[in-house]
């Protein structure tokens, strides 16, 4: 069964949310926040609900965009995984692969820049 506390990274790495999660669940905002809180109430048959959704997700995504970046060889840990999920949400990225994306190419631009500049 799936953790709780593995929940919002499970989403990110989807790109989706908990909204999302509440449309595919057919329940509301709310009701999810308050399930997945730390005091919520969650069964066994809420848990495996929401497996159930990550999974098909995921799986449709595999399907549709083979291309995706695996999580797991990009990032080492899930400190790392979870550092870069909480940035892109503070920038409002539209997914974390945009924001790794943008990062990447910045981060590669400076580096050009400065290799033009007569750096090493």
């Amino acid at each position: 069964m799936i953790d709780y506390e593995d929940i919002p990274r499970l989403l990110a790495t989807l790109g989706k949310d908990r909204r999302w999660l509440a449309k595919q669940l057919k329940l509301s905002d709310n009701t999810i926040r308050q399930y997945l809180g730390p005091k919520g109430k969650r069964t066994v048959e809420f848990m495996d609900e929401i497996e159930r959704a990550l999974t098909l997700e995921a799986a449709r995504q595999r399907e549709t965009q083979p291309e995706a970046p695996p999580w797991n060889v990009i990032f080492r840990t899930a400190e790392e995984f979870d550092k870069a999920d909480r940035a892109s949400r503070v920038v409002k990225a539209e997914s974390l692969t945009e924001f790794c994306r943008a990062a990447i190419l910045e981060r590669a631009e400076g580096i050009l820049a400065e290799k033009r500049r007569g750096g090493s």
